[in-house]
């Protein structure tokens, strides 16, 4: 099952639309030797199978070039896939033929979420490949790495895509540089650290590019000190002509970046623990800057706890603040939203209720929505049409369930089967949501392992769980036959702490959560536990979030002005929707009791490669 966004799910079908041209047909121009115009694909790729017998070659192999256009525009990978199949290229007179024969077919099974099977076409088809000109082996090349970005195997995907630049057109290098550039800001950091030290040539160059930019400790100037001695380190480097904007725009928010900031966090009630971790959080940013020499705000922390937001943020900003982190309690977001837009910039600690996109002042938290909107838009891009949901019955629980539920519907998607649960019902629960399902397809009554197809019946199942409720859930599924059915959590299903003895039971289980949890090897992570070496138990994403929330107060300014620009933080890939910060969470799956983090490839690229000479 492979996790990655839509642009690399649909990447063969965005690029037909500049209406490139595919060869002119040979030969004379009777009915039965006249390609038919694309426009005229037949809506049933049976009916253009038997029209293909009709006609003499080339111009059957230049029809059905056409028509797969056609089909791989309309998202009909598949049928695309057909009746390529039926022509194979093979039936290729002309090399133009047979280029644009494996350019398509290979997007096709692209598109079809089917990498490794593009990687074997092309691999089978070497003595083909050896026949076209540069330019054209240069662009399959391309492709080669797409496809290995969609498997998942970024460092090869980006070792392919740095060996090719060279002999690419000026076009194909913008948009191999963009893509080079997205995968290193999907690569784990740990993974980037440590191959980074093996790397050679241009490789090197991006790797050592892409980490100080995505550096956790790094104070924004320290950035920029580094940018500059990278850019005279490698002064005729693919991305020294071409620098990702986000990392040229480093300098102006170095210089846009606030002196003093002011923290607003409750110092006492029920949410002063949790306030503690982010607090611990932010301090441990904000010593790891100072250890390395780097200039740190002034921070200040102002106690909320039954203060009045107005006069607070008013003595803040009589203080010398120039930028605002907190409240965290929602009534106290809610309390400075209303007054209306704020004297300097605030970055409030949690997310109001209603659609706060456009609200004055940025919110940033840990919104489980979040994740749940974020699995139904990889589930549509998988491929899957219909879903189960399964969430305890709870407010939270159905707020959960209905932030992915809205998001599916809207994709286009169905809920198949819904079913809120008690913790003392769990058994008939997923009797009863498996006997709804067989009914669904057919199979009701059958002893037998449910086969999840995508398109006819429930092909996934999201589920909202803790990890003691899902130590239940996963085996019940097991025992009424649904071992193949994909089940996709949010973190909820983690608590952070391995535990493989107990975990072995969510063996299976797909998750999202932020890269804290995932990856704890990083030097971040080893300061943290030189500093507070108790640890934040249950809080520990909270601490996460305050480590983000320094970093932002320094890099909100590039979010705003840069369009498409994200902070890799420790919480999850960061962007502005309005004035909401969403968070992209890792991927992750259980495997013997363990979360094994997934490869992604982030970002938002449009994979512009699959076009026609």
């Amino acid at each position: 099952m492979d996790f990655r966004p839509a642009r690399l799910a649909a990447m063969a079908l965005i690029v037909f639309v500049a209406g490139c041209q595919l060869p002119a047909p040979q030969g004379t121009t009777s009915d039965r030797d006249r390609a038919a115009p694309a426009r005229e694909a037949p809506q049933q790729v049976a009916d253009a199978n038997q029209r293909l017998t009709q006609l003499a070659e080339p111009v059957r192999t230049d029809t059905a070039l056409a028509w797969a256009r056609y089909y791989l525009i309309n998202d009909r990978a598949a049928d695309a896939g057909a009746l390529l199949d039926q022509v194979d290229d093979g039936n290729a007179q002309t090399q133009d033929q047979r280029y644009h024969w494996l350019r398509l077919r290979t997007q096709a099974l692209l598109a079809g979420q089917h990498p490794q099977r593009a990687l074997d076409l092309l691999d089978q088809r070497q003595a083909t490949l050896s026949g076209f000109d540069a330019g054209r082996q240069a662009r399959m090349k391309l492709l080669r790495a797409d496809a290995l970005a969609l498997d998942g195997r970024l460092l090869d995907s980006l070792r392919e895509r740095v060996a090719v630049d060279a002999l690419l057109d000026s076009d194909d290098q913008r948009y191999n540089r963009k893509l080079t550039w997205e995968a290193l800001m999907s690569l784990p950091l740990e993974e980037l650290e440590s191959r980074s030290e093996e790397a050679t040539g241009d490789l090197r160059g991006w790797m050592e590019l892409a980490l100080l930019y995505r550096d956790p400790q790094a104070n924004i100037d320290a950035q920029v000190e580094r940018l500059q001695a990278w850019r005279e380190t490698w002064p005729n480097h693919p991305a020294a002509r071409q620098l990702p904007e986000m990392v040229g725009a480093l300098q102006q928010a170095a210089r846009e970046r606030p002196q003093r900031v002011a923290v607003l966090l409750p110092e006492s009630g029920p949410l002063a623990p949790a306030a503690e971790a982010i607090r611990d959080g932010l301090m441990t940013a904000f010593y790891s800057a100072e250890q390395a020499g780097n200039p740190t705000p002034d921070l200040r922390f102002y106690d909320v706890s039954g203060a009045d937001m107005a006069s607070l943020l008013q003595r803040a900003v009589d203080d010398g603040a120039q930028f605002v982190i907190g409240p965290l309690a929602k009534d106290k977001v809610a309390d400075l939203a209303a007054l209306g837009t704020p004297p300097v910039t605030v970055l409030a600690l949690n997310y109001l209720d209603q659609d706060s996109r456009q609200a004055p002042l940025f919110q940033f938290g840990l919104a489980p929505e979040d994740e749940a909107r974020q699995i139904a838009d990889q589930a549509w891009r998988e491929g899957h049409r219909q879903a189960g949901v399964l969430y305890p019955d709870s407010e939270w629980g159905r707020r959960v369930g209905e932030a992915f539920i809205t998001t599916w519907q809207d994709r286009g998607g169905q809920v198949t089967v819904e079913s809120a649960f008690h913790d003392d019902e769990l058994g008939d629960t997923v009797k009863n949501l498996m006997d709804s399902a067989r009914r669904d397809d057919g199979s009701a009554g059958r002893r037998a392992e449910y086969q999840p197809s995508r398109g006819d019946n429930m092909s996934f199942l999201f589920m909202v769980a803790n990890p003691n409720q899902g130590r239940q859930l996963k085996p019940l599924l097991n025992f009424h036959y649904a071992r193949n059915l994909p089940v996709y959590a949010t973190s909820y299903i983690y608590d952070g702490t391995p535990a493989p003895r107990r975990d072995q039971d969510l063996d299976g289980v797909r998750f999202v959560d932020m890269p804290w949890i995932l990856y704890q090897d990083t030097r971040l992570h080893q300061l943290a536990r030189e500093t507070w070496p108790e640890g934040h138990g249950r809080y520990n994403r909270l601490f996460a979030m305050g480590v983000d929330a320094y970093r932002l107060q320094a890099r909100l300014y590039l979010l705003r002005t840069v369009a498409g620009s994200d902070l890799p933080g420790v919480t999850g890939n960061l962007h502005l929707d309005g004035a909401r910060l969403v968070r992209e969470s890792d991927w992750a799956e259980f495997r013997r009791g363990q979360p094994q983090p997934l490869p992604r490839f982030g970002g938002g690229a449009t994979l512009e490669n699959n076009r026609f000479d």
